[in-house]
């Protein structure tokens, strides 16, 4: 390891700095000193800045986005009856949401990829039904042209609309509630096995028309343009040529400006890491600095929740090579009651859901975990046991009633629609799980707060006459501050409701996916981690911090506004386009040094070979999980991240297959691997004495990480690489239609993917051997007790 600089670990960030001095340095003069301690000042300054004027930019355009997003009015034959009124519409959002909403299809490009863009289908269809009655020119002009009239919150469409607005109504009805053909002239049976549809999804026509409303008002946004503006709703996306949706001026102009953003970010960050001193290897302590922890009960009972993330990553790789079966044209031997009860839908969500809920449980539970240590305890502070093992009632709760809850949503249980919303499905990809238990995930969340300052409070009291002590209260403090906004940024979920407009709702659920998750998480991890290599005593506590707070500015400057990559095409404006691209090209620049810090990494695992070190290869597993962040870091975040960033790219990719690379790769490679690490923290630090016997850990990790690049290079991304040439050449529809995903080169590459899935699936089953094989005997579930229970017996006995 460098002495003069820390790998911190951060969500989808790993940055370096520089430190004034090694842990096992002697002490600096007082110029030093004075010198680090401002740095650190400095760092809580600029973090106060970015988060206001990251904040004041999200602030002002979530106000624009509001005020501009796509009305929802009655839509009225001009001259007569109402088609559909603004409360058809809402009604069929609901519905829409009830059956799986996102993990049905996609609108707007949001949601799953097995079956169509719905916007984009509906587009089309309407549009190929409009030129046969108009001709090429009448078509797009009809359907370009804005009637809204705001005064009475209606939309005039002609006749010849009405009926071509039916004619796809029907179309849909039929698809929806179960219908053999449709006019005779189409197996909708064979469409729904190729699109993993449920075989009925609504029993109810009444419902299916409703849905049909929402649907139809989503592709009108689509369309529609923009009141004295060349372009629609939603920045003409999708690229449909019947209506004349192509990329716009802005759209081009914001991806080049984006690209030239990352050029120059990159450069810059060379240019500072090549001026920086030469690195020195830093030497480490004689013994394990980590034997004089006292590991607690309200720790130790946190070993569960290690084997509930392990379980809970087995879940969701089960699932995902179930929902990869399903992708394939026939059900290559599932039985069809299983497809039709645990559909596509269901399945989708539960796999999103695991591994979100398996995420969140092991950086939620080392939290707990790490909470006395840092507030340097040997006893557990009243209540702190008996709050952990309500906290983890909570999080059983949570996990299995939500799952079956979607369930019983996803086949038509409920007997309400707001009993499906509460209880059920509320259709948000990522935010899927019922009402009541996103406000019991609240309410865990401010215990969770709550036991941590329970147990870290004394740190904030204790005396900082000296860089360490000065050091471990700045880390202690971002802790502290990581973990109430943690739990303050849950609420932003809050903020709508089933019948909030599309577009308001997709800037709040951002807030939660983006900001919650890659914003906040990211600077507790950061913490974490970085505390880690104090405790091991191979960093400056005081650098740490100082560190620790430059990486908190460097991702969070990009990637507080950069939130609205995700936004460029879900009814917002060109500014919100300009916005996104330029900030979150600036997530993508630290990535570029990822080798830097993989190399690092490596340094600690070489320090393990030298004679003083070698307490350092019980800590090789979690060393390696870094070491795969690191790289799915590069890969995963920043390549294949980058690739669909700027919006002329994400024009033609959005809810295809690239961004699947990137999720994968992002989601698991990255933020998977640290829950592991994590996983693999909290049994080490509790069987501190054991000797562990690593092969089948090492194994997995290998696996999975192999199986992984296989999974995506053999199957992922060339399907992505298709899918993108094919929206380009035949616009978006095609690329997300039955024509597509039917193409026998496209059904081979989905079966490829098993290669890696197999590997990934075996890995799996390693890692979660050895987790279980740990963590039970020291659970009280017999097996022989470790070397570390051993010692504490004779300790008793003596």
């Amino acid at each position: 390891l460098s002495a003069r600089s820390v790998p911190s670990v951060v969500g989808k960030h790993v940055h370096s700095a520089s430190f004034m001095a090694p842990a096992d340095s002697k002490p600096v003069d007082g110029s030093a000193a004075k010198t680090r301690s401002g740095a650190v000042r400095r760092g809580w300054i600029a973090v106060g800045i970015v988060m206001v004027v990251g904040f004041t930019i999200l602030g002002f355009s979530g106000r624009q986005l509001y005020r501009h997003a796509p009305p929802v009015p009655a839509f009225r034959v001009k001259g007569g009856h109402v088609l559909f009124s603004a409360e058809d519409v809402l009604d069929g959002q609901e519905i829409w949401q009830s059956v799986g909403g996102q993990q049905l299809g996609s609108i707007w490009g949001h949601g799953s990829m097995q079956a169509p863009d719905w916007s984009a289908d509906w587009l089309h269809r309407e549009a190929e039904a409009m030129v046969e009655a108009l001709g090429p020119e009448g078509a797009r002009r009809e359907m370009r042209t804005n009637t809204f009239d705001a005064a009475t919150n209606e939309v005039h469409i002609s006749e010849n609309r009405a009926q071509a607005i039916r004619k796809v109504s029907k179309y849909f009805v039929a698809l929806f509630t179960g219908a053999a053909d449709f006019e005779g002239k189409r197996d909708l049976r064979q469409l729904r096995a190729l699109h993993a549809l449920k075989e009925v999804t609504l029993y109810d026509s009444d419902k299916a028309e409703r849905l049909t409303a929402f649907v139809f008002w989503a592709a009108w946004a689509c369309a529609t343009q923009r009141p004295g503006m060349d372009i629609t709703y939603t920045n003409n996306w999708p690229a449909e040529r019947l209506v004349g949706n192509a990329p716009g001026a802005g759209l081009i102009f914001w991806s080049m400006v984006s690209v030239a953003l990352l050029v120059v970010g990159v450069g810059l960050l060379v240019w500072v890491k090549s001026g920086s001193s030469p690195e020195r290897e830093a030497q480490v302590p004689d013994i394990d600095p980590m034997m004089g922890i006292t590991v607690t009960p309200s720790m130790r009972s946190i070993v569960k929740w290690a084997v509930v993330v392990s379980a809970l990553s087995a879940v969701q790789i089960g699932i995902g090579v179930y929902i990869a079966h399903l992708s394939v044209e026939g059900a290559l031997g599932i039985p069809q009651w299983l497809c039709q009860h645990v559909t596509y839908t269901v399945a989708r969500t539960w796999h999103v859901q695991a591994a979100l809920l398996g995420i969140a449980t092991a950086f939620l539970g080392a939290g707990l975990f790490l909470a006395p240590i840092m507030g340097g305890r040997t006893e557990d502070p009243p209540l702190q046991r008996l709050g952990c093992e309500l906290l983890f009632v909570c999080l059983l709760v949570i996990v299995i009633g939500s799952f079956a809850g979607e369930l019983a949503a996803v086949q038509q249980a409920f007997s309400s629609l707001k009993l499906s919303q509460w209880f059920g499905h509320q259709g948000y990809e990522y935010v899927d799980l019922g009402r009541f238990y996103q406000y019991f995930v609240l309410v865990g969340l401010v215990l969770w707060l709550a036991l941590v300052v329970n147990a870290v409070w004394p740190a904030f009291f204790a005396k900082t006459d000296n860089s360490k002590a000065r050091g471990h209260w700045h880390l202690v403090t971002m802790f502290a501050s990581s973990g109430v906004l943690i739990a303050l940024f849950w609420v932003a979920g809050f903020m709508y409701n089933s019948r909030t407009n599309l577009a308001v709702m997709d800037y709040w659920r951002f807030w939660l996916v983006h900001l919650w998750v890659e914003g906040i998480f990211e600077v507790f991890i950061t913490v974490v981690v970085a505390h880690f290599f104090v405790k091991l005593e191979v960093l400056d506590a005081e650098g740490a911090a100082g560190v620790t707070l430059f990486s908190t500015c460097v991702f969070l400057f990009g990637g507080i506004p950069g939130m609205f990559h995700h936004n460029y095409f879900t009814g917002t404006t060109t500014m919100i386009v300009a916005i996104g691209a330029c900030f979150s090209t600036l997530e993508v620049v630290p990535l570029a040094l990822m080798g830097f810090e993989a190399s690092q990494y490596i340094a600690v695992q070489r320090a393990s070979d030298s004679p003083a070190g070698r307490w350092l290869k019980k800590y090789a597993p979690i060393v390696d999980c870094f070491i795969y962040v690191a790289f799915w870091n590069l890969l995963g975040a920043g390549f294949f991240g980058f690739i669909i960033n700027p919006p002329i790219a994400l024009y033609y990719m959005q809810g295809g297959y690239l961004t699947l690379a990137h999720s994968h790769g992002a989601l698991w490679g990255v933020y998977g691997m640290l829950a592991l690490s994590l996983v693999l923290l909290v049994l080490r630090i509790t069987d501190k004495r054991g000797e562990w016997n690593t092969w089948s850990i090492n194994a997995g990790l290998k696996l999975m990480n192999v199986g992984m690049v296989l999974q995506i290079f053999l199957s992922i991304f060339p399907i992505g690489l298709y899918q993108f040439w094919s929206a380009v050449n035949y616009d978006y529809w095609f690329a997300r239609s039955d024509q597509f995903h039917g193409q026998p080169v496209v059904q081979w590459l989905k079966l490829c993917r098993a290669i890696g899935d197999s590997m990934f699936g075996v890995g799996i089953l390693f890692v979660c051997y050895f987790v279980v094989s740990v963590a039970l005997p020291g659970m009280g579930f017999g097996g022989l007790p470790t070397s570390a229970q051993v010692a504490l017996l004779e300790e008793r006995k003596g």
